[in-house]
């Protein structure tokens, strides 16, 4: 009988965690190092899924830098939707983010480093998990990063409404399905 793990959330800590991780890691090229920092940043602060990551543009990350904001479609439900973004995760996108005028068409993160040929979405998700296991360890996948920015703004009492608007779901159940309470939460909620 297979064991179903607890799928763990990405924390504030985790994510510093990887972000050093990968700046220290002498074993990874530059432009897998640079690759990774944009990857991180964005799952970290937008909670989109890596596919929807593979289509962001330059001209996306201009709109946030310049409007704290940007549309994207979302390629599971086939809806625009907005994406916002707070002073602190445009200051963190701004570091790892350079690009021309003349790149605004670009995909952001590429494949070979080709500006208009995206990375293909299994391709990306498996060098994305494979990495976070090797530093993080079993229990994280690339969609702990969005299932971590929900459970936070959950135990931060946003409203439910809101976390669902936000992330971009049809159904508010598959919103309350993603918020796991911390070991701290439960440990602070004790009556007795």
């Amino acid at each position: 009988m297979k064991i179903q793990r607890i799928k763990k959330s990405i924390t504030e800590k985790e994510y510093k965690k990887l972000m050093a991780y990968a700046r220290g890691d002498e074993d990874i090229k530059e432009f897998n190092q640079k690759r990774f920092f944009k990857i991180f940043s964005l799952l970290y602060y937008s909670g989109l899924r890596v596919n929807e990551i593979t289509q962001i543009k330059y001209s996306h990350v201009d709109d946030i830098i310049q409007n704290g904001e940007t549309v994207v479609i979302s390629h599971k439900t086939k809806m625009e939707r907005v994406l916002y973004f707070s002073e602190s995760a445009i200051k963190e996108i701004k570091k790892y983010f350079t690009y021309a005028e003349n790149e605004l068409d670009n995909f952001c993160i590429t494949s070979w480093g080709n500006p208009k040929k995206t990375f293909h979405e299994i391709s990306l998700i498996q060098l994305v998990n494979k990495y976070m296991k090797q530093i993080l360890g079993t229990g994280f996948t690339s969609h702990s990063f969005r299932q971590g920015l929900i459970t936070e703004m959950g135990s931060r009492s946003v409203n439910p409404r809101i976390i669902q608007s936000f992330i971009g779901h049809k159904n508010i159940n598959t919103t309350l399905g993603y918020i796991r309470p911390t070991e701290d939460d439960i440990k602070n909620s004790l009556v007795r």
